[in-house]
Order: C-alpha cells, then sequence, then structure tokens
C-alpha cells in the first residue's frame, strides 16, 4: 500500500513536470498571490500576435497586480504590433501595471509596444526607437529577361499586382504606396506621442526649463518628429530626449515594477511561457511553410 502511495505521488509529479516542459506555461501556485509580477517575454521579429494576446489577457483577468513585458525583438508587422499595443492599453484600463524592460534591442513595432506601458526600461546600450514604416519589393526584371522570361498578367484594377518581381513600379504606384506608408507612420506616430504624452512633457520641460503644463501637443509631435525618421537610438540617448523613462536592467525593471503596483519586500516573477505544444502542432500541419510566410505585400514597422 506504502509502495502504491509513494508511485501514485512520484508519478504525480512526473506528469506535472512534463506538462511544463511540453506546454511551456507555468503551473499556478498552491497559494496564488496578487504581489506575483508575470514576465511575458516578446523575442525575435514581430509576425504574430495570438499567443501574446491570449497571455497577456490572462493576465489582465487574474488577479496580479503588475505585468513586466521583457522585449528583445527588431520589430515587425504592422497589424500584430498595434494589437499587442491596444492590449497593453486595455490591460492598463483594467487597473493594471505594465513595464516594458528593453533588451538588446527594442525598436519599431517593439518599441511601438513599449509605448503603451507605465514605464520604459532600458539599458544605455539598448538599440531602440526606430519608429518609421518600411515596404520592400524586389526587381528582378532584368533577371527574367536575361533568361528569357516573360509574364502575362490578367487584373481586375491598375494596381492589383503592384509589387510584382517581374516588373519595376511605376510612378502611380509609388505614389500610391507612399501614401499608404505615411498613413501607417502617422498611426505610428501619433500611438507614440498619446501613450507618452506626459513622459516627453517633463523631458521637454527639463530641456526648455519650463514646466510640464506648458508644453503643448504641437511641441510634443515636433519632439517626436525630429527622431521619428527611422533612425535608431541608444537607451542612453532615448533616456535623454524621453523616448524611455529609465536606464537600467532586467532587475532593476522587476523592482520599478514592484515599487509601481505596491509589491512590498523582495518581488515574485513568474514567466508566462508561449504554447510550445501548440506550435509544434502547427508545424506538422499541412503546408505550415508556406502559410507562415511572408506576403508579397507587407508593411513593417522593424529597424533591420
Amino acid at each position: 500500500m506504502i509502495g502504491f502511495f509513494v508511485f501514485f505521488i512520484f508519478s504525480f509529479i512526473f506528469v506535472v513536470y512534463s506538462i511544463q516542459k511540453v506546454f511551456g506555461k507555468s503551473t499556478p501556485s498552491l497559494i496564488s498571490s496578487s504581489d506575483e509580477i508575470t514576465l511575458i517575454e516578446i523575442n525575435g521579429p514581430i509576425y504574430e500576435s495570438d499567443d501574446i494576446l491570449r497571455r497577456i489577457r490572462k493576465f489582465k483577468k487574474s488577479n496580479k497586480k503588475a505585468l513586466l513585458l521583457r522585449l528583445d525583438s527588431p520589430g515587425g508587422a504592422v497589424a500584430p504590433s498595434q494589437e499587442i499595443y491596444s492590449e497593453v492599453l486595455s490591460a492598463r484600463e483594467a487597473k493594471k501595471i505594465v513595464v516594458a524592460s528593453m533588451g538588446s534591442v527594442a525598436a519599431s513595432g517593439a518599441y511601438y509596444i513599449a509605448s503603451a506601458c507605465d514605464k520604459i526600461v532600458a539599458d544605455p546600450g539598448t538599440i531602440t526607437a526606430s519608429i518609421g514604416v518600411i515596404a520592400e519589393f524586389p526587381d528582378a526584371s532584368i533577371l527574367l529577361k536575361k533568361v528569357g522570361v516573360n509574364f502575362q498578367t490578367v487584373k481586375s484594377g491598375q494596381f492589383k499586382d503592384t509589387g510584382s518581381f517581374n516588373r519595376p513600379l511605376s510612378p502611380a504606384e509609388k505614389a500610391y504606396l507612399q501614401e499608404t506608408i505615411n498613413d501607417v507612420f502617422e498611426q505610428f506616430l501619433g500611438s507614440v506621442v498619446t501613450s507618452r504624452k506626459a513622459a516627453f512633457q517633463e523631458r521637454i520641460a527639463f530641456l526648455e526649463k519650463k514646466k510640464p503644463a506648458q508644453i503643448t501637443d504641437p511641441e510634443i509631435r515636433s519632439h517626436v518628429l525630429k527622431y521619428a525618421d527611422g533612425r535608431i537610438l541608444t537607451g542612453k540617448k532615448a533616456y535623454e530626449l524621453g523616448f524611455v523613462d529609465k536606464l537600467g536592467n532586467y532587475y532593476d525593471a522587476v523592482q520599478l515594477t514592484a515599487d509601481l503596483a505596491g509589491i512590498k519586500g523582495e518581488p515574485s516573477v513568474r514567466l508566462d511561457e508561449p504554447v510550445k505544444f501548440k506550435q509544434f502542432l502547427n508545424e506538422l500541419l499541412p503546408f505550415s511553410y508556406f502559410t507562415k510566410t511572408k506576403t508579397s505585400f507587407q508593411l513593417d514597422y522593424r529597424a533591420f
């Protein structure tokens, strides 16, 4: 009987451990504490948002007070970046504290996401900002002509095959694409200016020796616009210009998160990992490679 009981206990521990490893999810503590900080990592290019959105929504519905977003990404596609940005704002509207901690790179789309947080912490050498939009179209027309390949295209409208690699862009297509790029850029710029209004007011007021209340919205936009030409900034420079709130490492960001949430003592952090088993199943689906590749026309918020 005792042997069976011991076997049962070890089997239970093994099953719990296996679930953690396979699904990549932290099992809940026996005593869940609202003072525990939830950690979500966003690593690499951002080309999808479903799993990040799910985890932020789960945090928002929990009794946890604070979320730390650890960003190490050069950015990515526009829509996923915007979706995560909106979900972060939604968590803040639910009276949650959200802090961004920047790693080696947190640029363009990653900065877009960070701008929605209560505070941003970066290392002095972090590569960040890169506020801008890019779309690239390869032109293989000269190569195709040399090998004797010609395309015959039937389309319903003037711009339906815009970006086709068998010919260069026409002046009308370049103008149409530039208009689209400008539209998306204004969305990026507007979001950063709106979300970080108070932070920019304080920094500009400090630089110009004024009071924050004296800094107007046009002044904030003008300040941000000067550096929103796609250039990258170091964490140190970004701090000096008001694009980040504090210089420090991951542990400094943890402590700041705890302070903002009113968490006393040594902060406890729990990593909420992605569902690795689901990703594994997706890899096995037919045509999964083709469904994950970028389309011929994609707008990106990315630094590199």
